[in-house]
């Protein structure tokens, strides 16, 4: 089992998702990756083997928010980090704020208009469980403009991009970072999610586009 204690300044290093309907979110998701569900300190964990593989909350009230799925990016100066993307053309949504005893996170969206946050640990730094059935594996930054993502986000961290790859996006589907999900039989994930709601919005290689019931994006990919 892959464990991660510790993340470089600019790794992913955390994923929750916002949901416009928690309760059709948790049965969608349970059924999908047999998760669990549970509430620590004010904040919900999605838990696979009693191992906490990601967090869950839902879209704020009067937002006009889509549903989604976020990535946070590891740094050991939330402060900094938001000075930086003001600078370099992004735009701070909230914090950085105290997320408990754990750590600080700031949420923000780059100059392509792709939300990310940023995760100031105290403690673990992120997720500790991944690359396993239903964890995540990968996180892709889709940028219409490979060098423009390259340069921020290398401005944001004084190096290249953090991204495992910056891809323009395709089909239509807006500049944002992409959670793939890990599958050890992916045909059979792939026909429960549509079984469920989900439909297909692109193929990338071997793994599978889709967009969940509420329109938050996120992939499948085999293992």
């Amino acid at each position: 089992m892959p464990i991660h204690e510790h993340y470089e300044p600019g790794a992913p290093c955390w994923v929750d998702y916002a949901a416009l309907d928690p309760e059709g979110a948790r049965a969608f998701y349970g059924e999908l990756f047999g998760w669990g569900f549970d509430t620590e300190g004010g904040y919900e964990f999605i838990r696979l083997g009693g191992n906490v593989v990601g967090g869950f909350g839902r879209v704020p009230p009067g937002r006009a928010l889509p549903a989604s799925w976020n990535t946070y990016l590891a740094t050991k100066d939330a402060d900094a980090v938001a000075g930086r993307v003001r600078g370099l053309g992004g735009t701070v949504v909230f914090g950085p704020i105290d997320a408990g005893p754990n750590g600080r996170l700031l949420f923000a969206v780059d100059p392509s208009g792709a939300a990310v946050g940023f995760w100031e640990g105290r403690r673990e730094a992120g997720i500790v469980v991944v690359g396993e059935p239903g964890t995540w594996c990968r996180h892709e930054l889709w940028a219409g403009d490979v060098a423009a993502a390259d340069a921020f986000y290398g401005g944001v961290f004084g190096t290249r991009g953090p991204a495992p790859a910056a891809e323009g996006p395709g089909n239509g589907l807006a500049p944002q970072w992409v959670t793939f999900f890990g599958a050890d039989d992916c045909p059979a994930a792939l026909t429960a999610a549509e079984r469920l709601g989900a439909t297909i919005a692109a193929r990338h290689g071997p793994a599978t586009i889709l967009q969940d019931p509420w329109g938050a994006l996120f992939a499948l990919t085999p293992l």
